[in-house]
């Protein structure tokens, strides 16, 4: 679900649902951004054995953003999923049955299928590569693969604990896929907001607005102050949304220059956050990167209308982050076999040198490739699968209707 505004000519054009490049180009370039962290980390020696070289340390920095750029996953995900519910309460359409069906299809979709590939990929690598230091758990892979024992995490209920959006929070992270912790951020985050909403202001008075508040400080005490810390940054990009249509207004006001310097600066501020969290991700720091990336969204509102070389630049980023949700889902499983087949022993981790960044390269693009493949069987049936759940909703209301007039 993304959101776009037309072409600058009235003071007064609103945001308008659609294809947002510039948002999208975002997203992709965060989900880039993990990728290459986790194959830089699982190939490389650790920053502090690879040199005190100027370029060195530069590439490791801007190769370690990772953990930053999932902050602005949160950002672009409030902004979003919390516009399309803001909207919908404001219209007097929102429907838990028709929410959920729109939610799920788009995790599940993607999620089942890669948890699956989990399966098989690290049940191979425990079987072939299981002298390797990835599979042994070696520490020294603590910031990406988990460390503890990876058979343990690879049964059935860790499985169902991950597709349930249970992870970290009643289950381990699925074998080696790490990256899944996130998703249950999210799915916490879109159940908390509209019963936040219906809590405060919603229909059948004030018992329902009690029961909603029931439910919400239920869901709240499950997931647990882990999980809540993030809750802000995902909420400014919510409050975005709210406004959406006054931000549109003041920007398609602005004159072109002023708003190129403003988005250019923002950029920046965007890009310093970034470094700041790599350097210390702190709770100060995650809040400074989520403030920054609100002020771009805010001043991305309006989409890039870029053309010539940019422009085609930015529609292939655009393009791909229809496959983004993919790649970061399937990423990690897949560069662990590659890190355990290229360097068996964490101490024989490859140094910084042009040939190794090269192949750094050369290997990112593979796993975006990859991730274009699993969208292109996955993600990209995701409306069928709504249209299905969205059917089997309205047979089971229709027979409990039957039902209750017999």
């Amino acid at each position: 679900m993304t959101a776009t505004i037309p072409a600058p000519a009235r003071a007064a054009a609103p945001a308008k649902t659609g294809t947002h490049r510039a948002l999208n180009a975002l997203r992709t370039v965060a989900a880039v951004l993990v990728v290459v962290y986790h194959l830089r980390t699982l190939l490389f020696v650790d920053a502090a054995a690879a040199g005190d070289g100027a370029l060195t340390g530069f590439l490791y920095a801007v190769t370690g953003l990772g953990p930053a750029a999932v902050l602005v996953f949160f950002v672009l995900s409030g902004y979003w999923v919390g516009g399309s519910v803001l909207a919908a309460f404001r219209n007097d359409r929102f429907r838990w049955a028709g929410y959920a069906t729109a939610r799920l299809s788009r995790l599940w979709i993607v999620l089942v299928p890669a948890v699956a590939l989990t399966a098989v990929l690290d049940h191979l690598g425990l079987a072939l590569l299981g002298h390797t230091s990835i599979y042994l758990g070696d520490p020294a892979y603590h910031h990406t693969v988990p460390a503890e024992d990876l058979a343990g995490r690879l049964d059935p209920l860790s499985a169902l604990g991950n597709v349930t959006f249970l992870q970290t929070i009643a289950v381990p992270t699925y074998g080696t896929n790490a990256s899944l912790w996130s998703l249950a951020y999210e799915a916490a985050f879109y159940a908390i907001f509209p019963l936040a909403l219906y809590a405060w202001k919603g229909s059948g008075g004030v018992p329902a607005r009690i029961a909603n508040l029931v439910l919400l400080l239920a869901v709240c005490a499950l997931v647990g102050p882990a999980v809540l810390m993030y809750l802000p940054v995902w909420l400014m990009g919510a409050g975005v949304a709210l406004f959406r249509r006054q931000i549109a207004e003041r920007l398609v006001a602005l004159r072109p220059l002023v708003l190129t310097l403003a988005r250019t600066a923002a950029a920046v501020a965007v890009a310093a956050a970034m470094w700041s969290t790599y350097l210390s991700y702190s709770s100060r720091n995650v809040l400074v990167l989520a403030g920054a990336t609100t002020v771009l969204l805010v001043l991305l509102v309006e989409d890039l209308h870029w053309t010539g070389l940019p422009g085609r630049v930015l529609d292939a980023l655009s393009g791909y982050a229809e496959s983004s949700y993919s790649l970061y889902a399937v990423h990690l499983p897949i560069a662990a076999m590659m890190a355990a087949l290229l360097v068996p022993q964490a101490a024989h981790r490859w140094a910084a040198t042009p040939a190794h960044w090269l192949a750094l390269l050369a290997l990112s693009a593979v796993l975006v490739g990859a991730g274009w493949l699993f969208a292109w069987a996955t993600e990209r049936h995701t409306p069928r699968l709504r249209a299905l759940l969205d059917g089997v909703i309205r047979a089971f209301a229709r027979r409990s209707r039957v039902g209750a007039h017999r």
